[in-house]
């Protein structure tokens, strides 16, 4: 019996990575997994739309539309492409923390090549969310992470800490930038 309810797109997520013509190790671990890197893309695509473009460009979005257009020439092997995906996570993730860069025109390719085998190709959803809920949420971790950088401006490290430390335990992953910090759920 698998231990949790999982939705519609988690389910399709996990039939996409597989090859339609192999066998499919269906497990609750693998519905896990399957789900982990559901939301892992989700999130990638909402960061592609608050991501800042620059003047240059490290990555090459050409070359990864033409990896996920391959994949798909290859006997619509959905698995393959769901991997390019992911790898490009990575790539947005690399650019939102600053360590590549992207410029307006590359940045829009990106978009579009998402929106287009995410969406339309592999026909997923966004998962849908409880608005209000989300938005208290978000509320309550940003307050905690205010009273943090309070902590330590005030030179106060063991309760700085202990809030990271707290908020880790609940799921919550803060991340510190040089102009306070990024949190998210996993």
């Amino acid at each position: 019996m698998l231990e949790q309810a999982y939705g519609p797109m988690t389910i399709r997520f996990f039939i996409l990575q597989a090859h339609y013509r192999s066998t499919l190790d269906f497990s609750n671990e693998a519905l896990q997994a399957a789900e982990k890197g559901f939301m892992r893309l989700m999130k990638a695509i909402a960061q592609l739309e608050a991501l800042q473009a620059g003047s240059t460009s490290t990555l090459d979005v050409a070359e990864l539309s033409d990896r996920c257009h391959l994949a798909m020439e290859e006997d619509m092997n959905t698995a393959k492409l769901i991997g390019h995906l992911l790898s490009g996570v990575t790539q947005i993730n690399n650019v939102a923390e600053g360590k590549e860069s992207i410029t307006e025109t590359d940045l829009e390719a990106l978009k579009t090549l998402y929106q287009g085998y995410v969406f339309t190709v592999l026909g997923l959803t966004l998962p849908e969310t409880d608005s209000r809920s989300d938005e208290i949420t978000n509320d309550l971790v940003e307050l905690i992470l205010q009273l943090r950088n309070d902590a330590k401006a005030n030179r106060d490290f063991n309760t700085a800490d202990r809030i990271r430390d707290g908020l880790s335990d609940l799921g919550i992953t803060v991340k510190d930038r040089k102009d306070g910090a990024d949190w998210e759920i996993h």
